[in-house]
């Protein structure tokens, strides 16, 4: 049964993500919509911001489905665009992981991830919001925002993740733990902070995941903070992590939380979903139920809580902070 009564699309296309799909595969995907009596509606973006003003448009114009067609990044900025709307979120995977595609199960070919889509259901998730900018995924301090500075776009679009490689061979041996108060639901710590992680789902890069007991859906946000000095607690956190034994150490703070403030003399990097931001800002909130996405029929994973549904009568979606 399709969830949408209108059948109306609009998919977002970011030309030069990564492994992006053919255009003979695109085009399946397009017939097979249009055979079902969808209407669609391509664009393409040419610059960093035109997938969020896109989407944003598409949500003024009521489109129920608006696809994200690229990376992690393509997927946030849609994000951006649709929260506190009724369009809904869907996604064709590109880019080097497409975690969110990986966490709802939706494959790679285009074909099968509409089909999917069309014919799926409707869910409403929480969104991150770090400063102004809403996420996803997650919100990530220090280290690994460091490594993303690192590597050129050009790099990223031609190699993949192997771009990565030497950034973090670069950076493990030089970043050092920044002293930094950080106040988690209004309880204070000063740490030496190496990386800190907010996550409303589980996967990190594709092969491990900083925060494996976060749920999408429960109006928190799971706080992963590594402390320590230099390279030595680095290579400590980084086998733990992928051993999945980060948890236990006592350099690490793991917290479930609706807020996170920080403060700081020195801002560091910050990301949102891979994108780096051009400020730091302190405080990082959970915004409840804020964006409808579309996941395949009887979607079973560890990040829902909530079953599929229409939101109830008095339910009020949460309206994108301006400014």
């Amino acid at each position: 049964m399709c969830p949408y009564e209108r059948r109306q699309a609009v998919v977002i296309l970011n030309p030069v993500a990564h492994n992006v799909p053919s255009r003979k595969r695109l085009d399946e995907a397009d017939a097979w919509l249009r055979e079902q009596g969808w209407t669609v509606t391509w664009r393409e973006t040419t610059g960093p911001d035109d997938a969020r003003a896109m989407a944003a448009q598409a949500a003024d114009q009521r489109a129920e489905l608006v696809i994200a067609c690229g990376g992690d990044g393509t997927v946030n900025s849609i994000a951006n665009g649709l929260v506190g709307s009724e369009s809904t979120l869907g996604v064709v995977a590109a880019g080097m992981s497409n975690i969110w595609a990986r966490e709802i199960g939706l494959g790679k070919q285009p074909l099968d991830a509409v089909q999917k889509m069309a014919f799926g259901e409707r869910r409403l998730i929480d969104t991150g919001r770090a400063g102004n900018r809403y996420f996803v995924l997650f919100v990530g301090y220090g280290f690994d925002s460091a490594v993303i500075e690192r590597v050129p776009n050009r790099a990223k679009d031609r190699l993949g993740a192997a771009s990565y490689f030497l950034p973090v061979v670069r950076e493990a041996m030089s970043w050092r733990g920044r002293p930094i108060t950080v106040r988690i639901d209004g309880v204070t710590r000063r740490l030496d902070v190496l990386m800190a992680f907010a996550g409303n789902t589980r996967l990190y890069a594709g092969i491990t995941r900083i925060t494996p007991l976060a749920i999408a859906d429960d109006g928190r946000l799971d706080v992963c903070i590594y402390s320590g000095r230099g390279r030595r607690d680095i290579a400590f956190h980084a086998m733990r992590t992928l051993l999945q034994l980060h948890r236990k150490s006592p350099k690490v703070l793991y917290r479930q939380a609706r807020r996170v403030e920080f403060e700081w003399e020195e801002p560091i990097p910050c990301h949102v979903d891979g994108d780096l931001l051009p400020d730091c800002p302190r405080e990082v909130v959970n915004v409840p139920l804020s964006l409808w996405v579309a996941t395949p029929a009887g979607a079973v994973s560890p990040i829902f809580s909530r079953p599929a549904y229409a939101p109830p009568a008095e339910l009020s979606l949460h309206q994108p902070q301006k400014g």
